[in-house]
């Protein structure tokens, strides 16, 4: 186990353990426990390519408690693939193309509202990449542009949409709060540190225990 991997567990367990072992139940059974699985549509601010281009997979374990009537406290476990895609353009006879993925695993806690049947949630997230990797249009792989951060901080919003006891669908927005990646040049401005992950997750929840 790598010192990032350790750094996340720990910070993990930290966060949660006061919520299983609470002074008012020490039970585990009054946890909510079950997953999701969605796509990431995702792209990297600070590159010069616009736009949300890129899809891909994420997959969560998720851990829930009430902590009162209307407000539950949620911790996931996930695997999110991010990036950003530059596809090619025939019809402008542009052929190039390019593509960064970049792979994490992370834990994320959240304050989740519920009103009206909707729930609006909140929170932070920590992730440790597990994957980097640049390509053009013959799969070449790019190098120069510099390292990523092993370790990302998000921010996210979100809202869930419940179908039943078990199912619910929801989109969240998530956003890197430190740099993944520094500019090439080392340039910055004012909020524009570096590069960022952006992403918007269209998700389907299943809930196992409750």
């Amino acid at each position: 186990m790598n010192k990032s991997t350790f750094f996340l567990l720990s910070i993990l367990t930290i966060a949660f353990y006061p919520i299983i072992y609470s002074q008012e139940d020490t039970t585990v059974q009054r946890l909510s426990v079950g997953f999701q699985v969605g796509l990431n549509a995702s792209t990297v601010t600070g590159t010069s390519f616009q736009g949300i281009n890129k899809v891909g997979l994420l997959s969560s374990i998720c851990i829930s408690k009430k902590i009162k009537e209307n407000i539950n406290l949620d911790l996931n476990l996930s695997y999110s693939q991010k990036g950003t895609l530059k596809p090619p353009v025939p019809k402008n006879g542009d052929y190039t193309k390019y593509l960064m993925k970049l792979d994490y695993i992370s834990s994320e806690l959240y304050c989740r509202y519920q009103r009206k049947g909707i729930h609006y949630l909140g929170g932070l997230g920590m992730g440790v990449l597990i994957r980097a990797e640049e390509t053009d249009e013959n799969n070449q792989v790019i190098v120069g542009n510099g390292d990523f951060s092993k370790m990302e901080i998000t921010g996210a919003l979100g809202i869930l949409f419940p179908l039943s006891d078990k199912f619910g669908i929801g989109v969240l927005g998530t956003h890197s709060l430190i740099p993944v990646r520094k500019h090439a040049n080392g340039v910055t401005f004012r909020l524009n540190r570096g590069q960022y992950n952006q992403v918007v997750s269209f998700i389907l929840k299943y809930t196992i225990l409750s």
